[in-house]
């Protein structure tokens, strides 16, 4: 009976540790929430589409001393449920996962009786939102990107704020609206915070008057104690004792200010004595390259283990150079992570959502590893698909789960990302490019058609799958002209194929670019959108300028000429130059 109530409950995320079932079912065509607990959550409400007729089956919040800060229990009786709590992080999390359960129960009428006792495995669990380059959500986004963030139990959530002492810093990131998503974050039990970088100027930036009203905002926006804090530029003028003065003088600042802080831990690596000065009530954040490896993580930890520092690993979304985000390996870095800060007994993990470039700032990009991480950090188990629809839309759609796992695999395992393959340059990509042109053009080919096969209804990320099904067909019709463009210029009928290939490929890039600013302006402040748009602007120009050379017999020679001396290092030169890389 067990194991059949288990299933039957299969579709909540997290999976609750411990479900029991009772002999017994409840009726649940009405209910009667507490009247203060309809108001304080009636975004929760919405979500799930559950409705309180102030009548029928009771449902209760109680205290319970006994519970943990961020356990709960849910006891079905026969007439009523009791939520059981010690925390209003908990009560939020006991009201989710009822929700969640009616709302899959109602077409029946009633479910089955059950207890529940729930807890969490890490005590943080951290998203970060790292939006530097522009992609920065709208206020609609950004709190349905917070529902689910506290739906998967992550209790904090900071947002980067990038340079105080740089001004503009704020620009992009309205904080009357940081505000909204602050009292939105506090309903739920999560503690939202600023992510800020210290540069060179902070000594100074400190005793002006910008300094006391920049953070008179901050503080008035964010209503969390922490505070991210970034030392220092990642340049050879910077030393380790400037770094850790920086650091210094952040601490006394802000501690000043009754912050909790929570520092990156690179300004620490190359000067390991330097970390036992560490003040005890500082947190740092470990996080860097190679980190899918479990062993990479515990020799990154080691140091600040050793001087019993409490420590959060950082692991990422991987959406950089990516319009897609390369989602296999952000879970697999996940699974490490967990397992490493399980095994360290450290405080937990912080999931960075964001792009190198800001070229992979779409939130349905990275739906999939967040479901998977915010399931794995909470409860240990890999996430269950008949779950994930249900978190991402709210309501059933098996074929969500199939398409972003599909996508999960589309990148796995070529050179370059689509990114890279999308913008290379047509005429010398054969150079550069060191896979097999078929094979990457049949893969792209076949995601393409997926996509473009899948029928599924309209919803949020609709617009989004139909940016990727264009993508696909743009990058392998891309690829499939580099490969055939050098026997074409040598060809007597060469100029009217490459011309009517070229006048395909340029109506193309041109949908492709507008589907992509579409997608922008919907969900992301304007700010950013210019780099993006010059990357397309650039590509257009690249084959505007092979058409009016392939027209004429002596440039097509000249390019002839040009590609006898070309050389793959050549073509690896020219995709770094334009910063494709």
């Amino acid at each position: 009976m067990k194991m059949s109530i288990k299933n039957e409950f299969s579709f909540i995320f997290p999976a609750p540790k411990d479900i029991r079932p009772l002999d017994h079912f409840l009726e649940i065509q009405n209910l009667c929430f507490p009247l203060e607990i309809t108001k304080k959550y009636d975004f929760l409400f919405d979500y799930f589409g559950v409705k309180n007729k102030n009548r029928g089956l009771e449902i209760l919040c109680q205290e319970k001393k006994t519970l943990r800060a961020e356990e709960y229990e849910i006891e079905c009786g026969r007439n009523r449920i009791i939520l059981w709590a010690n925390s209003p992080r908990g009560q939020f999390y006991a009201l989710s996962t009822l929700l969640q359960i009616l709302a899959f129960s109602v077409k029946d009428g009633r479910m089955p009786g059950f207890f529940i006792r729930d807890a969490p495995d890490l005590s943080f669990r951290g998203f970060l939102l790292d939006a530097a380059h522009g992609a920065f959500p709208l206020l609609p986004e950004l709190k349905r990107l917070l529902v689910k963030l506290a739906l998967l139990r992550f209790n904090h959530f900071s947002i980067s704020m990038g340079n105080p002492g740089n001004p503009g810093a704020e620009k992009g990131r309205a904080l009357d609206e940081i505000g909204q998503i602050a009292v939105l974050a506090g309903k739920m039990g999560m503690e939202m915070f600023p992510a800020i970088t210290i540069g060179s100027e902070f000594p100074q930036f400190v005793k002006t008057v910008r300094a006391a009203e920049w953070n008179a905002a901050i503080m008035a926006s964010f209503r969390s104690p922490w505070i991210l804090i970034e030392c220092g530029e990642k340049d050879e003028t910077t030393s380790p004792e400037m770094n850790f003065a920086r650091f210094s003088d952040a601490y006394r600042f802000f501690k000043a200010l009754g912050k909790k802080i929570l520092v990156g831990a690179d300004g620490f690596r190359a000067t390991p004595e330097r970390i036992r000065k560490i003040p005890q009530d500082v947190s740092v954040l470990n996080r860097g390259p190679a980190i899918e490896k479990s062993d990479a993580f515990r020799q990154k930890a080691a140091p600040f283990k050793k001087h019993h520092i409490p420590q959060v690993l950082g692991t990422a979304t991987w959406s950089g150079d990516r319009f897609i985000p390369a989602m296999r390996k952000s879970m697999v870095n996940n699974a490490a992570a967990y397992t490493a800060a399980r095994e360290e007994k450290l405080a937990g993990v912080m999931l960075a959502g964001g792009a190198e470039k800001g070229d992979g700032g779409f939130l349905e990009g990275i739906v999939l590893p967040l479901f998977h991480a915010g399931n794995l950090f909470w409860s240990g188990q890999a996430p269950r698909p008949d779950a994930f629809a249900r978190w991402a839309l709210g309501h059933d759609e098996p074929d969500l789960f199939r398409i972003c796992t599909f996508l999960s695999q589309v990148d796995n395992p070529w050179q370059w990302t689509h990114r890279q393959y999308l913008f290379e340059d047509p005429l010398f990509a054969i150079f550069s490019r060191q896979d097999n042109h078929r094979e990457i053009v049949a893969k792209y080919q076949k995601a393409s058609l997926y996509l473009k096969k899948r029928k599924i209804a309209r919803n949020e990320m609709s617009d989004f799958f139909n940016f990727a099904q264009h993508l696909y067909e743009f990058v392998a019709a891309k690829i499939e002209f580099s490969n055939r463009l050098l026997p074409r210029l040598g060809a007597a009928a060469g100029d009217e194929t490459i011309r009517l290939d070229l006048d395909l490929l340029l109506a193309e890039v041109e949908r492709l670019k507008n589907l992509y600013i579409n997608l922008w302006l919907e969900r992301c402040q304007p700010e950013g959108l210019a780099k993006q748009i010059r990357e397309f602007a650039l590509l257009q120009e690249r084959f505007r300028c092979l058409q009016q050379a392939s027209a004429h017999p002596a440039a097509r020679k000249n390019l002839l000429l040009e590609f006898d001396h070309y050389s793959p290092a050549d073509g690896l030169a020219a995709m770094k130059g334009r910063d494709i890389f």
